[in-house]
């Protein structure tokens, strides 16, 4: 194959993954009616998801997973779970979310000097976790490429209205955190919580999503009995569960940024109007 529809290929995939965060990112910004979140911090929030979060990510995981599968699970004679679908399910259910929840929300930490409103963590975190969700549906896609690009563009599709929306969805709860704990002037343990239910939340979905899997291993259905259909059934609740996440973020943003504005040392100058009855 010639480098230009290889080219061209990786064009319709790349447009593919990062139209749906757009409209997504548009739509999530938009809920901040008051004192709306800049583009210059919609953007950088992004590109850390996509850029740094990604990779930093996967690097973690892989160590993690390799002390698991070479260290943890030989050193303990063979107690914990083994076999390449526990150590997937290991993967996706344990090690995935508290990595991915982690590295996210550092990147709305970093960026808390914007925060003034408990809306803008979640903002933030919302952006940061589309982001990620581009670049992995992008990454998805190109590992599907080996079965034809309708299969691709129709993994990218499915997940840009599932995982790509609890990515965001979660690491939006995790700048709720932030928010509140800067509201309080770090007093509590607001972003605590708030990181161990985004990692809930994550985890939740993975399980949702491996169904097929973790049936079988648990002895609920037989090895491979129905195992399309459960998938397919698995594969819509996915897509429900990822776009009621993100609808309920985006009810919590616009209640959300009618809470007292924080102080500061030094606000960020506003983009939109304050809400009612602060100063």
């Amino acid at each position: 194959m010639s480098a230009f529809p290889d080219l061209l290929i990786l064009l319709v995939l790349l447009l593919f993954s990062l139209l749906p965060a757009l409209g997504f990112l548009i739509w999530v910004r938009k809920t901040e009616r008051y004192h709306t979140e800049s583009w210059g911090g919609m953007g950088r929030a992004f590109l850390y998801g996509a850029l740094v979060g990604t990779f930093v990510a996967a690097i973690l995981e892989a160590i993690l997973f390799a002390v698991y599968a070479q260290v943890l699970q030989p050193d303990l004679g063979g107690t914990l779970p083994s076999g390449s679908t526990a150590e997937f399910l290991i993967l996706a259910l344990l090690i995935a979310p508290f990595v991915e929840e982690g590295i996210k929300g550092l990147g709305v930490l970093g960026m808390r000097r914007r925060i003034q409103y408990v809306a803008d963590g979640m903002v933030l975190g919302a952006a940061v976790g589309l982001g990620f969700g581009f670049m992995e549906n992008l990454l998805y896609g190109l590992s599907a490429l080996a079965a034809g690009l309708v299969v691709a563009v129709t993994t990218i599709a499915i997940r840009s209205l599932s995982s790509m929306l609890i990515h965001a969805s979660a690491t939006s709860i995790t700048g709720y955190g932030v928010g509140v704990n800067l509201e309080r002037k770090g007093q509590g343990h607001a972003l605590a919580g708030a990181y161990l239910t985004a990692v809930g939340i994550h985890g939740s979905y993975n399980a949702l999503v491996s169904l097929p899997l973790i049936l079988p291993l648990v002895g609920l259905i037989l090895p491979g009995y129905g195992f399309e259909a459960l998938a397919l059934a698995s594969l819509f609740l996915a897509v429900v569960y990822g776009l009621a996440a993100f609808g309920y973020i985006n009810r919590r943003i616009a209640e959300a940024q009618f809470q007292t504005a924080m102080p500061l040392p030094s606000p960020r100058p506003a983009v939109g109007t304050r809400p009612p009855g602060t100063r």
